[in-house]
């Protein structure tokens, strides 16, 4: 059975690496295989590659590259010395056991970055719409999509086109000084995302921790519609003349409105919790059904959003105690 004919890319491949491995010829073996090991990974990956470019072309030369192979490793360039005792310390770190160890597991994770590559593209042109929307103070509505001037759809189409030329930007070779300036904006992209980060993190908890300790109203409003001499009325608790808890009472004002309370934010555990209001037959929330019913947020969540400790937040919170109620004595009617 014969072997399977070679396609002209891997032709090329196979013809530049043993061009590059020739220019390498006076090194011993070991150093040759490593510095030519990554480029022959380098050319299966180009074969792959809807390019119908030679390999010199989108490479170089095999000479110049071989020269600049020499050059990242510290070898001194073909025919040369080098300086003194410097290929002495090489052969001395190649055949360290600390280097042999240490080299599989960074040409590792060199692989393992440039699988990420495309990844980082598309993060780059994310990060290049959402930091500047960041920057503002109505950052809330600028998460996961962002909004810049309040338009989603503006975010959206800004978010595609930033991908689409990070990508195209990615996928290109360019030259080394521009290579080198693309790499520094990622990391002052990335040095600049997370300092917006934690500003924004900052800022909510300031604004979380304001409205824990802001003073109540002093007029009703929206949010606190009933107030008594102590403070924002958030709950009522209905009882029996005999003490007993009710549940489930309609609570109406004077002139027949419902009777509405705000809702209460703070509880003695300091856990969060949500309203969970009963529903009337046809799916409505029935607001003024007291006592009011709030259901505990999983997970040990304080009101703050910070996490407590276990055992602290607790489900059901014993209700206020009440004395029985005492009522005079009604006269007995004398009979005729």
């Amino acid at each position: 059975m014969s072997a399977p004919a070679l396609t002209p890319a891997v032709r090329q491949a196979q013809d530049y690496l043993a061009a590059v491995e020739h220019d390498l010829a006076d090194l011993p073996v070991d150093d040759r295989s490593a510095l030519l090991e990554d480029l022959a990974l380098h050319l299966e990956a180009l074969t792959a590659e809807d390019d119908d470019r030679p390999v010199a072309v989108r490479l170089g030369a095999p000479a110049a590259y071989a020269a600049d192979l020499r050059a990242a490793a510290g070898l001194p360039a073909r025919g040369g010395s080098g300086a003194p005792g410097l290929r002495t310390r090489w052969d001395a770190l190649l055949e360290s056991p600390v280097y042999r160890r240490a080299v599989p597991a960074v040409r590792g994770a060199g692989r393992l970055l440039a699988d990420l590559r495309p990844a980082w593209w598309v993060l780059r042109g994310y990060l290049v719409v959402l930091v500047p929307c960041l920057l503002g103070y109505d950052y809330v509505e600028d998460v996961p999509v962002p909004a810049p001037m309040h338009s989603h759809l503006l975010g959206v189409l800004l978010v595609l086109a930033a991908v689409t030329g990070s990508v195209l930007l990615g996928r290109r070779k360019v030259p080394q000084a521009l290579g080198v300036t693309i790499a520094a904006a990622g990391v002052l992209l990335v040095l600049a995302s997370a300092a917006v980060a934690v500003g924004v993190y900052d800022d909510l908890r300031g604004k979380v921790y304001a409205e824990a300790w802001a003073p109540g109203p002093e007029v009703p409003s929206e949010t606190h519609p009933l107030l008594s001499r102590y403070g924002p009325v958030t709950d009522v608790l209905p009882y029996a003349a005999d003490g007993t808890p009710l549940k489930g009472v309609l609570l109406y004002d004077q002139d027949g409105r419902p009777l509405h309370v705000g809702v209460q934010e703070w509880w003695a555990d300091g856990c969060l919790r949500r309203l969970e209001q009963p529903r009337a037959t046809d799916g409505v929330p029935v607001p003024n059904s007291f006592p009011q019913s709030y259901e505990l947020v999983p997970g040990d969540v304080g009101a703050t959003g910070a996490r407590m400790s276990p055992g602290i937040c607790v489900k059901d919170l014993t209700r206020p105690t009440v004395p029985l109620p005492v009522f005079p004595a009604t006269a007995a009617t004398p009979a005729r």
